[in-house]
């Protein structure tokens, strides 16, 4: 009965240190796997919405890059225009300067460009597809009103009338090399003192005879001379008008053009803003996002739900144009204020028929034009559920790895355990086997076994706490050996 209690207070010995040790390691790779894993989630929660923070963030930015490069195409294109009509100013200020050497040109009366029983035409009159009409490409065509074929003459052989037509006359020369390069359809000079208008290319402008006397037309009366006269000398963008027989929207470019330091003249120009229009409506972003554009009134001057011939009555309105199926606003009027208050660029949301939309906006930087993209938010935010996938996937590995790094740690230290009690235990269990071999030879009082008398010279031999008990245990042996000997 002792010896079996002996061997289990030996075996539980064992025992413990091998639980104490797996404990130990159990604990501390516990508690590591559980900080690392409570790390992974914590930075990957992190990095999958600043992730989608920053795609979100990327794709309004490519947005609003389309919009400024939209931007600055529209912007390339007026500018060209500008400095067109600019010069085409300083020339006409140059004609009537004091100092000017001009040489008059032939001059033509708008009439005879469709009539030329009265008065030869321009040789080079022909009939144009594109103006319905017969132009002439080297001269321009005169107007004024209370002329008809029967007097206009009069106003011809004016001393002062036929100097004014005279030195106009040359601007003919630069019309033409500005219609050469840049998309103008027309070019005018309208006149302050008595309304003469001077029109390019050459062509008739005010009817038949019975037309100029029962509807004398003066450009002093029309909105664009209105809006360019007080501009105070700058260059002025006109609101959009449409052309119908060329199915087109134009613009009207003028400035007041002075000499003797009086306001003298207006002379302008009509674009056709087709190849604008057509640049805005072909961008596209992501799969149904679109552009547009509008004016600093927050009137429409191109959208892809906007036909042509919708331009007949007018520029529509954007806040009819964004609008709901039922006709109600989705882009509300306090939000298109924003969009075009000077200068002003940036973003908002709005919901269309129940989509909620971003959209973008830039000013053209010409002509109080602001440009704008709109995207549905879906659209944006389509990219962003994969790449969260992708990063919980990441995530998951992670986790994975560190539970197999974990258990893997967890039966290395059991293995490790059995190993350092084995190492512990192994001299232990020796020596108690030792001593109960001789305690029972004792007890029977059979003689005592010379090698139970003497132990392994390998724990001997040991520098450490083993090697001491060992030695100590031999010096035991060695009295009981005397007293055997005795």
């Amino acid at each position: 009965m002792s010896l079996t209690t002996q061997t289990k207070k030996k075996g539980k010995f064992r025992t413990n240190v091998i639980l104490t040790f797996l404990v130990i390691s159990l604990l501390s790779l516990s508690v590591t796997g559980f900080v690392s894993l409570t790390f992974v989630d914590i930075i990957g929660g992190f990095t999958r919405d600043q992730s989608s923070l920053a795609l979100e963030t990327q794709i309004q930015t490519n947005m609003e890059q389309t919009a400024q490069k939209t931007a600055l195409v529209i912007h390339q294109k007026l500018s060209s225009a500008q400095g067109m009509i600019e010069a085409a100013a300083e020339e006409l200020q140059a004609l009537f300067d004091g100092g000017s050497t001009y040489a008059n040109r032939i001059v033509y009366y708008d009439l005879l460009f469709e009539n030329d029983t009265v008065a030869p035409d321009p040789a080079d009159s022909a009939y144009d597809d594109n103006y319905g009409l017969n132009v002439s490409w080297t001269y321009s065509s005169w107007y004024v009103s209370g002329t008809d074929s029967t007097n206009y003459d009069d106003y011809e052989s004016d001393p002062i009338s036929g100097d004014k037509l005279g030195r106009v006359s040359n601007m003919d020369y630069i019309f033409k090399a500005i219609h050469d390069q840049v998309e103008f359809r027309w070019l005018y000079i309208a006149f302050a003192d008595d309304g003469l208008f001077i029109n390019y290319p050459g062509s008739i402008l005010a009817g038949t005879d019975s037309d100029r006397n029962t509807d004398p037309y003066d450009p002093r009366g029309e909105d664009w001379y209105s809006d360019i006269w007080g501009g105070d000398g700058e260059t002025v963008f006109v609101e959009p008008y449409y052309d119908e027989f060329d199915n087109v929207l134009l613009i009207s470019i003028g400035k007041v053009v002075y000499w003797n330091y009086q306001p003298r003249a207006v002379i302008s120009g009509d674009i056709t803003i087709e190849d604008i229009r057509s640049k805005v409506i072909d961008v596209k972003v992501l799969e149904s996002g679109y552009a547009f554009l509008i004016d600093s009134d927050g009137l429409v001057v191109a959208h892809p739900e906007v036909p042509d011939t919708a331009y007949i009555a007018g520029l529509p309105n954007l806040v009819n144009i964004e609008a709901n199926e039922d006709d109600s606003p989705a882009l509300l009027q306090s939000q298109i204020n924003t969009m075009i208050a000077p200068g002003a660029s940036g973003a908002l949301r709005y919901t269309r028929d129940g989509t909620e939309r971003i959209l973008v906006y830039t000013p053209v930087g010409k002509g109080n034009y602001i440009c704008a993209i709109a995207v549905p938010l879906d659209e944006v935010l389509q990219a962003i559920p994969p790449l969260q996938q992708r990063i919980l996937a990441a995530n998951a590995q992670a986790a994975a790895f560190i539970l197999f790094v974990t258990v893997g740690g967890i039966i290395i230290a059991g293995i490790v355990a059995v190993s350092v009690a084995n190492t512990v235990t192994r001299p232990l269990q020796y020596l108690m086997d030792l001593a109960t071999r001789n305690a029972a030879a004792r007890i029977k009082d059979q003689p005592l076994d010379t090698q139970d008398l003497q132990v392994d010279q390998s724990y001997i031999s040991k520098d450490d706490e083993i090697g001491e008990l060992a030695r100590a245990f031999q010096g035991m042996l060695d009295s009981i050996k005397e007293d055997e000997e005795t």
